[in-house]
């Protein structure tokens, strides 16, 4: 094909490899797309649980999902021997500690597991430090979530003691024999000598749409390089 003092001759085979790539870039891009569509969504509804009247907690909760990111009051004593201590958290540039504790639900069996709070590492780490546990009856009130994300893990030997490398109610619940409900609350006020840690929904849309663009522009850059590689000075 001539265009003026050019030809364009594209050959059969880059041809159908630039159109298989094209069409892959473009496929994963609109994946990414709808993924995007749905955690959107989804961030719009935990958003919005977030503003609803508090939920008390008195007794068993079989599912997080109806519960997640609902603000949740409960009332119980502090079971001391159950606190934990989530190492590498890191606050305003510091490494330090997110501080678990499990509350007995008032009049039940069941347990809630409690961040109440960040404290940063001491001289004594890897040893957490010391962390109060009231006796007294304690009205928890903050926001149901999951814990946090994993961190990388570099041994089998996660535990240690009361310090922890990461947390999950399954590996609660089995290393400890405890039934805890299975989210944790983050607490509104932080226990004396903690810093309160706040916690809003983030389903990862901007990641998404990200993505979506990175392939869409891998797209682009093959039909681009399709296009410059075949078109040739006519002779």
């Amino acid at each position: 094909m001539r265009i003026g003092a050019f030809e364009f001759t594209p050959g059969i085979w880059p041809t159908i490899g630039a159109a298989a790539m094209i069409a892959l870039t473009v496929h994963l891009g609109s994946w990414q797309t709808d993924r995007g569509d749905e955690k959107q969504a989804r961030q719009a509804l935990l958003e919005a649980r977030m503003g609803e009247p508090a939920v008390v907690v008195a007794g068993p909760v079989e599912s997080a999902d109806a519960i997640l990111y609902r603000r949740v009051s409960a009332t119980g004593h502090w079971v001391a021997e159950g606190q934990i201590f989530i190492d590498n958290q890191v606050f305003e540039g510091r490494a330090g500690f997110r501080v678990i504790t499990p509350l007995r639900i008032e009049g039940g069996k069941e347990m809630l597991l409690v961040d109440r709070g960040w404290i940063e590492r001491t001289a004594q780490y890897p040893k957490a430090p010391r962390v109060a546990v009231p006796e007294a009856t304690a009205l928890v009130t903050g926001v149901a979530v999951l814990p946090p994300r994993r961190y990388l893990e570099l041994s089998n030997e996660t535990i240690e003691g009361d310090v922890w490398q990461n947390l999950s109610i399954e590996r609660y619940r089995s290393s400890t024999g405890r039934s805890v409900l299975p989210f944790i609350v983050v607490a509104d006020t932080a226990a004396p000598g903690l810093i309160a840690v706040h916690e809003r929904p983030d389903t990862g849309v901007a990641r998404h749409r990200e993505y979506s663009l990175t392939w869409y522009a891998f797209a682009a850059t093959t039909l681009g390089l399709w296009l410059a590689l075949n078109i040739r000075r006519a002779r």
